[in-house]
């Protein structure tokens, strides 16, 4: 197994949307269920957070340094760090019954991409992936999934990837600032054989995919092909994102989500650093307001 630091005491009981933040040299991640959103200041060794009455699925950074975008349990909402204003958007999406946001990630046309996903059955397709662009507009792009995930885009932004956890899948489609030029989805990873789900993913600069493999205690690299080319072992069951970060973008920042209690390990929930040979990319900034 790597060597591995915790990034902070605190456990999560879904932790999910870890993000490096290059101008504040820091690291977000959410808690789910907690309704909570976590930081570590590199610059100050310093633990922030940020709490809600409503739970937070997923975040990214926008060109306001002090504003987020977030994908709330079933509404989109930009957030000030420093002020805690929330500034819920006009438009929005209706979402069914027992569905909410899950993971999401912003594109290199500065699109912010979220999935959801269905709370009292997910053995239904009640899933969607939706993009808000500039103008703030919202569009249905993919349905018919039963637990989005896995949302990243391909360093040259020709490519976005999701999965569909139920199904142990990862696909892959060609990007387009047109939406309508968006073809049907590939099969990139078949994760069938696996022993784990595929959760949430990134990049790094040479365009491979890692993959937090929710019960299968492990982050999986995957090359252009969809082979896997690297495994990194991790202390806890249920890695649920990876992103890479620190001042030199070598870190692999891992969250993870508290196991039954039975198979709980005494990381389980800890969100982990681990310093790699590889080097990650900086993330996309939503460019509407």
């Amino acid at each position: 197994m790597n060597n591995y630091s915790i990034v902070s005491d605190d456990k999560s009981i879904l932790g999910e949307s870890p993000i490096w933040d290059e101008f504040y040299q820091r690291i977000y991640w959410v808690d789910i269920e907690s309704k909570c959103l976590h930081a570590w200041s590199f610059l100050d060794n310093k633990k922030l957070e940020w709490n809600f009455d409503n739970r937070i699925s997923a975040i990214s950074l926008t060109n306001n340094n002090d504003e987020l975008i977030c994908a709330f349990d079933n509404f989109f909402a930009f957030y000030n760090v420093n002020t805690h204003h929330i500034t819920r958007l006009k438009n929005q999406i209706s979402l069914p019954a027992n569905v909410r946001f899950n993971d999401g990630k912003t594109d290199g046309y500065g699109r912010f991409w979220c999935g959801t996903m269905s709370e009292s059955n997910p053995s239904r397709a009640d899933g969607s992936i939706y993009m808000i662009d500039e103008e703030l507009e919202i569009h249905k792009v993919f349905d018919d999934i039963y637990i989005s995930n896995s949302l990243t885009f391909s360093t040259d932004n020709k490519y976005i990837y999701y999965a569909d956890t139920f199904k142990k899948k990862i696909y892959r489609t060609n990007l387009s600032k047109d939406i309508l030029n968006i073809k049907a989805s590939e099969i990139f990873v078949d994760n069938t054989n696996l022993k784990g789900f595929p959760d949430g993913s990134t990049l790094d600069i040479n365009g491979y995919l890692w993959n937090a493999e929710w019960n299968g205690g492990q982050v999986v690299c995957y090359d252009l092909n969809g082979d896997i080319i690297n495994r990194i072992k991790t202390p806890m069951n249920r890695p649920t994102c990876c992103a890479f970060g620190g001042p030199n973008m070598n870190v692999l920042f891992i969250t993870s989500a508290l196991e039954k209690k039975a198979n709980r390990s005494n990381l389980s929930g800890q969100t982990i650093s681990i310093n790699t040979d590889k080097v990650g990319n900086y993330s996309n900034r939503f460019v509407g307001n």
